[in-house]
């Protein structure tokens, strides 16, 4: 289900320095917008984030990180801390921006858009990652008070595929890798649209 989210480009951010930035200086790109965290067990996935960027952003693909302390404190780091690790452990060149606060009140205008696109996340079929999926539904209960729904931010490094026109087309859960073939083929076949 695509729903138009032009409105995505109607959202201001701030950079992980702390200035301001328009989403509308992305139209037209294929956005990989996840939430990231320095703590957390998918943290190794940044590696595969870079690899995306570095590999796809010639042919207008951007990685865009959000870190989050939502899910258990798992980026407590300032700015500077950040992007410090990012940097020194990953070799991250994609864009990256302030914190974010997805979960609970207040929760940042790109993710309430992106949760209301209300897709399903994919994810890898897998004995450790159907426990995980319980443990991310627990863990949402317990800090939300209801159920998740599709569409829903459940833990650190998921991932919202955007086309050229600013609608999310995809939805991958934590446990999906950047690199793993479903996600490649929906970024390839992004690339090939024209905006």
């Amino acid at each position: 289900m695509v729903i138009n989210m032009t409105a995505i480009y109607d959202i201001r951010v701030k950079t992980l320095e702390g200035r301001s930035k328009d989403l509308a200086e992305y139209r037209g790109k294929v956005l990989l917008i996840v939430n990231v965290a320095s703590r957390c067990g998918f943290t190794p996935q940044y590696r595969s984030l870079q690899a995306l960027h570095a590999t796809y952003q010639s042919r207008g693909f951007r990685v865009l990180g959000f870190p989050c302390n939502d899910f258990l404190g798992q980026e407590p780091g300032s700015p500077a801390e950040i992007r410090d690790f990012c940097e020194s452990a990953y070799g991250i060149r994609f864009d990256l921006f302030e914190k974010v606060r997805i979960r609970g009140g207040g929760a940042h205008p790109l993710y309430q858009a992106l949760e209301s696109s209300a897709l399903t996340a994919v994810s890898r079929g897998e004995i450790k990652t159907r426990l995980f999926r319980i443990f991310r539904f627990l863990m949402f209960l317990r800090s939300e008070g209801k159920m998740p729904k599709d569409g829903n931010v459940e833990w650190n490094f998921h991932k919202f595929l955007i086309d050229r026109k600013g609608n999310p087309v995809a939805h991958f859960a934590s446990d999906c890798d950047p690199l793993d073939p479903n996600v490649t083929a929906c970024i390839e076949r992004g690339l090939r649209e024209k905006s």
